[in-house]
């Protein structure tokens, strides 16, 4: 199968790092292609950030949906673009935040997320509380990093800070397994497990294997009701291709 990562920020490091991981853990039958829109943020770090790429992540996946099987849109938040695009495909989709929680969830008892900054807090909270899963997120810890640094600080700091604050969710939160909470984080997750002694969950990784499983399984989300396809509209501003969108 083809399956396309869309990276919704524009940070294309982190596109190397992704498809490096993906050479790691896809199927010999699997090829996976990350890229990034041509406009919008460096790095999602908050609702305004995520607006302004919501846009640019459903025109990239409009150009691009008859060449693959599936799609992940890694960006570790409740992505609005993943349910825009959920509506206009019958293609499997799914976002690398729901997918490590739902993994987390047949692992462990409770599960903690360790992100960036502390702006990530409230929204990673929402977005688990959303998931119908709140009582198994036993905290959301920040490692005070913003999103960018995780590329330009070395990979040793980065290892630790994740380390110490996944390691106080164990011991002070009760966590009993560690989601990493941000794409920029990928490739960390089983060093970081052999100094934990718990299971540690790369989004990415946890959201390529299900997409794999639908495909295998021949299964997608249901296109009834919530899913179902946006009813026909006029658009003002917005190029043709948002119109192919559009049920007939």
């Amino acid at each position: 199968m083809r399956i396309l990562t869309i990276n919704p920020n524009t940070n294309i490091s982190f596109n190397k790092a992704l498809e490096k991981t993906a050479e790691k853990y896809a199927l010999s039958t699997t090829t996976v292609k990350v890229i990034s829109p041509d406009s919008g943020p460096q790095s999602i770090e908050g609702s305004y950030d995520e607006a302004l790429s919501v846009t640019a992540t459903v025109k990239t996946f409009l150009e691009h949906q008859t060449d693959y099987d599936g799609f992940i849109i890694a960006c570790y938040s409740d992505h609005l673009s993943t349910y825009a695009i959920r509506e206009i495909t019958e293609k499997p989709v799914i976002g690398i935040a729901k997918a490590s929680v739902m993994v987390a969830c047949t692992l462990g008892d409770r599960f903690s997320i360790v992100t960036t900054n502390d702006r990530w807090k409230p929204l990673l909270r929402e977005a688990v509380e959303k998931y119908g899963v709140r009582s198994r997120c036993a905290s959301v810890r920040t490692t005070g990093m913003s999103v960018a640094a995780l590329k330009e600080e070395s990979e040793e700091v980065v290892r630790e800070k994740i380390e110490r604050e996944a390691l106080a969710a164990i011991e002070k939160d009760g966590a009993e397994v560690i989601c990493l909470g941000c794409a920029g984080m990928t490739g960390f997750d089983k060093e970081l497990e052999k100094k934990t002694g718990v299971p540690v969950l790369d989004g990415f990784v946890c959201a390529l294997k299900l997409i794999e499983l639908y495909h295998q399984y021949g299964i997608t989300h249901s296109k009834r009701r919530r899913y179902s396809a946006p009813l026909g509209k006029k658009l003002k501003g917005f190029s043709e291709i948002f119109l192919s969108a559009y049920k007939k």
